[in-house]
């Protein structure tokens, strides 16, 4: 556990610097507008131009790119692309939403939107997103590829798994979830601060969990939740670094300790 723990802090402490490091630079191109776009990548030299492409193409939201350590070629196509990047200098897992939230804050922008670089979500669905959180008035809309029913395989261990929390979170959240596991969001700034609090307390160490332990965050604090639903597609290249095969056999012990801190945290 000791180690767990130390792990955890070095993490911590890398992004901070990283981030440290990306706010002293003089040339961000940021703040075209009150929406930033933030895309989360590791090793995604395939897949990240078809990505920054189509979210351009959806909305004239501005752009951040969080590079948790690649060592492939996605940097450099990035930089290319003329897109603002931030880079950690190795793979930090859940550190990499603190790193997005983090330039929210420091930029001041009204909301912040998350889409995974490997090609998974749909860039359409960002300006429904946006339209949902100000028409509704909510902290956090999340697209849900279950809004309607369930799509996911009862009998895989991964449809299983996200059927499994999905229900769970709803049931210790007291309201309905459907898609906990979703990585397709967008956060107003009420909600930024209290992510970066949490994240401040020690929550959110594992990236495996994160998404569970976040929600449980959210309702606990009464911010408000919704979902909207969305279409989402297979994995075509790579492997998730947050549901590797070890990832997998750790859920359950990981899951207890995110469990753990989201109950006696205040």
């Amino acid at each position: 556990m000791n180690n767990y723990m130390a792990d955890n802090k070095d993490r911590l402490k890398l992004q901070n610097e990283a981030f440290k490091e990306y706010l002293s630079h003089s040339d961000h191109r940021l703040k075209k507008s009150d929406i930033l776009v933030f895309i989360p990548v590791h090793n995604e030299e395939i897949t990240i131009e078809k990505v920054i492409k189509k979210v351009q193409t959806s909305s004239d939201f501005d752009i951040l790119v969080v590079d948790d350590g690649s060592t492939d070629a996605t940097n450099s196509i990035v930089k290319q692309m003329g897109i603002e990047i931030l880079k950690h200098p190795r793979c930090l897992g859940s550190m990499v939403l603190l790193s997005g939230l983090m330039a929210a804050k420091s930029f001041n922008y009204k909301f912040i939107i998350k889409i995974d670089g490997d090609d998974q979500h749909d860039a359409k669905d960002i300006p429904k997103l946006y339209a949902h959180a100000v028409k509704t008035n909510a902290d956090v809309v999340t697209g849900s590829r279950h809004f309607k029913k369930y799509t996911g395989n009862l009998f895989s261990i991964q449809g299983l798994g996200m059927w499994f929390c999905s229900t769970m979170v709803s049931v210790m959240a007291r309201r309905r979830i459907t898609d906990v596991t979703s990585g397709l969001k967008i956060w107003n700034s009420k909600a930024v601060e209290t992510l970066i609090q949490a994240f401040n307390k020690g929550l959110f160490d594992e990236d495996s969990t994160i998404l569970i332990e976040e929600t449980l965050i959210e309702a606990k604090k009464k911010l408000i939740i919704e979902e909207i639903p969305v279409v989402m597609y297979p994995r075509e290249y790579g492997e998730s670094k947050s549901y590797s095969k070890k990832k997998m056999m750790m859920f359950p012990l990981n899951l207890i300790r995110g469990l753990a801190r989201v109950t006696v945290s205040r």
